[in-house]
């Protein structure tokens, strides 16, 4: 699974998923550093904005609630609260603290 440190990177929107079998991506921009401020008019064309995409989610899967603010998926919502529970208690190992993930957008936002 691929982290993201949130120091490094900050949270920009989410957007309907393009892959097939994912619900939304979540839109990452890198955090620019003082350090690398100075080396910027030398590498112009390596400092352009680069965005990340995290996909997260199933789209054939119930979630308990969407806080990503799209609500595509209202059909999909169950508001149980133990279902909510064994899922957190099943998904807990894949949280990292400090930093974005699939698992950390499923956790926050659909759960």
């Amino acid at each position: 699974m691929v982290y993201y440190n949130k120091k490094d990177y900050k949270l920009v929107r989410f957007e309907k998923s393009k892959k097939k079998n994912k619900m939304y991506t979540a839109i990452l921009k890198a955090i620019n550093k003082k350090n690398k401020e100075k080396n910027k008019e030398k590498n112009k064309e390596k400092n352009k904005e680069k965005l990340i995409r995290v996909d997260f989610g199933d789209p054939n899967m119930e979630n308990y609630t969407d806080k990503t603010g799209l609500n595509i998926y209202n059909h999909l919502i169950h508001n149980d609260p133990e279902r909510r529970k064994l899922y957190k208690l099943r998904h807990k190992v894949f949280l990292k603290k400090g930093y974005y993930s699939p698992s950390y957008f499923s956790w926050y936002y659909l759960w």
